[in-house]
Parts: structure tokens; C-alpha cells; sequence
């Protein structure tokens, strides 16, 4: 029996990008280990009978002895790199006996891992970051399942959370669901005045919004954590309450979402808009209509030319709308106003 490790510790938005090659590999191996970082280890939900261990998304050095003792002391047959760290490259080169499934990068100034280690990887896909991409970086991972495998298509070897009968209860019917990113506003410069005025023009188009804030516990995540509860009605899915405030009718903050929250509250949306990451990746995963936010400045050609790239690294085949924003509130609510 096969002895299986998944390193993916890295965004949240970049594990459902795997969701359907691990599935597949717990679906097929009964011993599997998943290594998870701070980042996205709330969606851990999913591998509730498997092994999860849990390093930081930069890993430090206890973290690096930890990896290399699981290994030694594990024999693992098979070893996944779904989360590009130049420590995890190497492991190939000592752990010969193991087979390595990887993606690897072509870069402009270096490629991720140097060509040398990629002879040691037993099967690795190509991202190109000097080219765009024939596969998104979701389909290129899809492709490491051995060829007499067949991709787990209906998520079976996961744990898909039920939706809760009190958050049915709690939420509307109909709604449109945003996630606010501060430093992605902040980018922008936009004021509290313009995301104000962004919720109210989401509250036209849909009788209900529901928005929740950055999970960073920080000065900054937390002055806008209590500015969104004393300024809208707000809805605590942990306590199952709702609290409500007349100034903003019909706006909910959710307070300190969770990922399972978060699953299931973009599972029942009618549509959602946020900055390109994790609310897209769930919305492609429950295939609900999402529209994507981008902040990126375009000089010049080979701005365009960089961003079509990544685009086709992370969007390629998810095919939804998407608007290019800047610090004008009233530019950027027109280019939204026929994609919502």
C-alpha cells in the first residue's frame, strides 16, 4: 500500500487550485499526509481523516527538520509539490527511492528549481512566467495523476461540509456576496467614504449584500473590522445572531467568517464579486457567477503583456468577468455596473 504526502502549504485561494488532484489521491491511497499552512489551514475541513500537519507558509528552519524527519522516518512512496518552496526542490535529490510529482517554473531571470534538480523529479508540469500558458496552473496540477488514474471529478474523497440549518436561517435568499480586501483598496486609495458608497451600489443591484473583511489579525484588519460593525448590520455566524442596524438596510458584515462559513455562505450566493483569490477559486469550485477585481496598472507593452501571463497561470479556465479598477470611484462603479 502506497505511502502518500501532499506539501501545500501555501493560500488559501492556491488549495482549491488542488482540490481535485488530492481528492483523486485520497479517493485512490488510504494512507495519506497533508502538510497545510496558517494561510489555509481553516479549509482543512476537507481532509478531516487524514493526517494534517500544520508550518508556516514561509518555512522556518524547525519546519524544514520537521519535513525532513516525516520523510526519513516515513519512506513515503509518493511525495506531492503543490506548493513551490525552493527547500522542497531539493528533496528529490535525497530522497532518491521516493517518487516526486511537482510543478515547476520557467522564470525570466531564473527558473524554480534549477534545471539540474528537475532530472530527480519523477513527472512535473511546466508555468511558464516568460510565455502564456497553454494550462492554468489548476489544469497543469490536474495532470500529475498517473496514467492509470483516473481525476476524482466529483470531489469524493473529500469531506464537503453540510450546510448548517441555523445559516440557512440567518441568511437571505438572494444575495450578492463581496469580499473586502484592504490592502487591495488601499492600492487603490480609495476612502471609507468610496467603499461605502461601493456597498450602496451593490445594494442596488441586489436587495441583499453580504461582505466580509481580511482575515490578517492586525491594527489595520481590526480598525476596519469595527468600522464594518459599527456601521452596518452585522451577522456573527459563530453565535448564530444577527445584528441589526438601521443606517445601511439591507448590508451585512459577517463577522469573523470561517472557512467553512465561507464555503457554504458562497455555495447559497447568487453571485459574487471580490479581488482575484480565494472567492473566485470557490465560486469556480461551486460553479456560482463570479466577477473578478483587478488593481494592476498597465504602463506600458510589457505590462499588458506580464499580466496576460499570469492570467493565463490562474484565470485561464474559469472564464469570468473581471474589471480593472483605479482610485476613481465613479469610473470604476460604471465598468462594474453591466458585469453584476
Amino acid at each position: 500500500m502506497s505511502k502518500i504526502l501532499i506539501l501545500k502549504n501555501d493560500r488559501a485561494g492556491d488549495l482549491f487550485t488542488s482540490l481535485k488532484l488530492i481528492s483523486s489521491l485520497i479517493r485512490d491511497y488510504k494512507d495519506v499526509n497533508i502538510y497545510l499552512s496558517e494561510l489555509n489551514i481553516a479549509f482543512s475541513f476537507f481532509f478531516q481523516k487524514k493526517k494534517i500537519r500544520k508550518v508556516n507558509y514561509n518555512l522556518t528552519i524547525n519546519d524544514k527538520i520537521r519535513i525532513l524527519y516525516d520523510i526519513f522516518i516515513n519512506n513515503y512512496d509518493k511525495i506531492y509539490i503543490l506548493s513551490p518552496k525552493s527547500f522542497y526542490f531539493w528533496l528529490p535529490f535525497f530522497f532518491r527511492k521516493t517518487q516526486f510529482y511537482a510543478i515547476v517554473y520557467e522564470g525570466k531571470k531564473r527558473n524554480r528549481p534549477i534545471n539540474y534538480l528537475r532530472k530527480y523529479l519523477y513527472k512535473f508540469r511546466l508555468i511558464s512566467r516568460k510565455k502564456i500558458n497553454k494550462y492554468s496552473y489548476r489544469q497543469s496540477q490536474n495532470q500529475l495523476i498517473d496514467k492509470n488514474k483516473k481525476l476524482d471529478e466529483n470531489y469524493s474523497g473529500l469531506l464537503l461540509p453540510e450546510i448548517d440549518a441555523n445559516l440557512i436561517k440567518l441568511l437571505p435568499e438572494k444575495y450578492i456576496f463581496f469580499q473586502f480586501r484592504y490592502k487591495f483598496f488601499n492600492e487603490l486609495n480609495w476612502s471609507e467614504e468610496d467603499i461605502i458608497i461601493f456597498l450602496d451600489f451593490l445594494k442596488s443591484k441586489y436587495e441583499y449584500v453580504l461582505f466580509c473583511s481580511d482575515y490578517e489579525d492586525n491594527e489595520t484588519s481590526n480598525y476596519f473590522k469595527n468600522f464594518f460593525l459599527n456601521n452596518f448590520s452585522y451577522l456573527d455566524l459563530n453565535l448564530n445572531k444577527k445584528y441589526q442596524n438601521s443606517k445601511y438596510n439591507g448590508i451585512y458584515y459577517l463577522k469573523d467568517l470561517s472557512g467553512v462559513s465561507m464555503f457554504n455562505v458562497i455555495k447559497k450566493s447568487t453571485m459574487c464579486i471580490a479581488k482575484e483569490g480565494i472567492v473566485s477559486h470557490i465560486c469556480f469550485f461551486h460553479k456560482i457567477k463570479c466577477h473578478n477585481l483587478f488593481n494592476f496598472k498597465i504602463k506600458n507593452t510589457n505590462d499588458f503583456i506580464h499580466q496576460k501571463i499570469s492570467y493565463s497561470e490562474w484565470c485561464k479556465d474559469m472564464k469570468f468577468s473581471f474589471s480593472f479598477l483605479d482610485h476613481n470611484i465613479k469610473k470604476a462603479l460604471k465598468k462594474i455596473k453591466n458585469q453584476i
